[in-house]
């Protein structure tokens, strides 16, 4: 069994107010979570404005399929919000 983890450090760069940093940070996890069947969460820098750590977690019998999954949220997010992540910490158990 692996398990892979994934810490991302975001820059937002449409919020405005904790109110809209919120909403990308909830509608990111929210995709991720449904197209990639993996576990997320906003795990750090809750009441920073334009930046945000979310975690990523994954389970698996494939080391070589679990990593693929994780670099494919990352491709995702770079494609499909306007942030940046300046940031990328893997972790494997």
């Amino acid at each position: 069994m692996v398990l892979m983890g994934m810490q991302l450090t975001i820059l937002l760069f449409d919020a405005y107010s904790l109110k809209d940093k919120r909403s990308v940070i909830k509608s990111i996890l929210h995709k991720l979570s449904n197209q990639y069947n993996v576990s997320t969460a906003e795990i750090d820098e809750l009441d920073t404005l334009n930046k945000a750590v979310i975690g990523i977690g994954i389970v698996g019998n494939n080391r070589v399929l679990c990593e693929k999954v994780l670099r494919k949220t990352i491709d995702f997010i770079e494609a499909n919000y306007e942030v940046e992540i300046i940031e990328t910490e893997m972790m494997e158990y």
